[in-house]
């Protein structure tokens, strides 16, 4: 009888149990991917991460969960990918799971968009009855060796981004399997996979968009049937690509602090450490987590970098001989904020003039150049026709502000294309299917103040 009991009580988490099955991660702000496949490839780089997290180290066998993967873009601004192993030991428990995620973007502005994601792969789950201490080996209702069972796993997702808002929402063990645990002849046990669904939020509020600092609060509720409600919640102050350091609170368990530092740009190391609340408190021991991550590839380009490509370099000395007529006297682009129409005076010794592809139609200077070299602002490639263009400029931040800009003037349509063989933005205030259309919007922005405007003619 006592032997039953104690089978009993070793069977326990393995047998149709309606609970929390999912790890509890202290470090997922910066990789929600962990949770959410719709966030594959956030950072838009290919980056390769690791998490090593240990609970409750004054018990035996307590939990300790490890995850690697790597996520990036497949096609900018449209489609990502990623490959995650987790593995689970608790006790008597090892639990693998591995899956391949797509996730696909549908963009309606620049910093507006909605992403979909789905995760498909294998759960591995073993259970190692030889550890278990009983009186009576013998006894015929006893498992006493390894038993391992694989069932299809999976997970769905989807996240809405607003301008530095993130929201999510994802159903981990969305297929809900169930593992069977047999001695040949009939079930013994079985351990249920519970669907989950999980909440998130991470908002990051800008002290200084220049050197990237930010504000992030965020937040993660997980629910799932029969199963107290769980929250997390947290505060982090983020200085992009330099470090980051913050606190939490996760409900009925712990308060936490983590901290973590970027060096070169690319490699990040990430700590949290959770101090116990409640009744478990005195006996459980530490709780922490260590995060690696390597970003691959290219970066994207920040002021001041100095590991750019030959080709960026290239392209910022075109800046530089813009910058130079600028302050000989011809005015290129005024960056200015004040509540006066940009001055975008630009002359035929600008980069974006030079070549066969430029001419000069009544002081006008009319361009023509193929519509697959140049894309929009959400990244997606430009329509054949005429732009009406106001101001080319090397730096993305620039050309978001002169598009608020012109807005503010009355040019409601105001956006900027790129020219992606040369990476200038051009922005533009019209946009027309023929060319007298387009002569018209170009007088109109002259009549407005604009001091200078050509045309910008992408053919197929």
């Amino acid at each position: 009888m006592i032997n039953r009991i104690l089978i009993a009580i070793a069977c326990l988490p393995f047998l149709s149990l309606e609970a929390q099955q999912l790890p509890m991660f202290s470090t997922y702000f910066y990789k929600p991917f962990v949770y959410n496949p719709a966030l594959a490839g956030d950072k838009d780089v290919t980056e390769v991460f690791a998490i090593n997290r240990n609970m409750f180290n004054d018990f035996q066998g307590s939990p300790v969960f490890n995850v690697a993967a790597v996520d990036g873009v497949l096609k900018k601004k449209k489609a990502y990918a990623g490959f995650l192993v987790a593995n689970q030991r608790k006790g008597l428990m090892n639990n693998t799971n591995a899956f391949g995620t797509y996730s696909y973007r549908a963009n309606f502005a620049d910093d507006i968009y909605l992403k979909l994601g789905m995760s498909i792969g294998i759960s591995d789950q073993s259970i190692n009855y030889s550890k278990l201490l009983v009186a009576n080996y013998a006894d015929p209702f006893l498992f006493t060796s390894n038993q391992r069972k694989t069932a299809l796993d999976g997970n769905a997702g989807l996240s809405f981004h607003l301008m530095g808002l993130t929201l999510g929402f994802s159903t981990p063990q969305v297929f809900g399997s169930k593992l069977k645990y047999s001695d040949g002849q009939s079930t013994r046990a079985f351990y249920q996979q519970s669907r989950h669904f999980l909440g998130s939020l991470q908002y990051e509020i800008p002290l200084t968009e220049e050197k990237e600092m930010f504000v992030v609060p965020y937040g993660l509720v997980r629910f799932v049937a029969n199963a107290p409600l769980q929250y997390d919640g947290g505060i982090n102050f983020n200085w992009k690509d330099m470090f980051w350091v913050g606190g939490s609170y996760r409900s009925d368990y712990a308060v936490g602090i983590n901290a973590g530092v970027t060096l070169n740009r690319r490699f990040s190391v990430g700590y949290s450490y959770d101090y116990m609340i409640g009744d478990i408190a005195k006996y459980a021991g530490i709780s922490h987590e260590i995060m690696l991550a390597i970003k691959l590839g290219k970066l994207k380009y920040k002021k001041g970098d100095d590991t750019l490509t030959p080709q960026d370099k290239k392209i910022m000395q075109l800046q530089k001989e813009v910058d130079e007529l600028k302050k000989s006297g011809v005015k290129i682009a005024d960056n200015s904020t004040n509540n006066t129409v940009p001055n975008t005076n630009t002359t035929a010794k600008n980069p974006k003039f030079q070549g066969k592809n430029a001419v000069n139609e009544n002081g006008i200077y009319i361009l023509t150049n193929k519509a697959s070299d140049f894309e929009y602002s959400t990244g997606t490639m430009t329509q054949k026709g005429y732009y009406v263009v106001v101001e080319s400029v090397f730096y993305k931040d620039y050309a978001i502000q002169e598009v608020k800009r012109y807005t503010s003037f009355g040019f409601p349509d105001a956006d900027y294309i790129v020219d992606k063989t040369i990476k200038f933005h051009y922005v533009y205030v019209n946009y027309a299917t023929t060319k007298e259309e387009a002569m018209l919007y170009l007088k109109d922005a002259k009549a407005a103040g604009v001091p200078d405007v050509w045309l910008q003619i992408l053919t197929e």
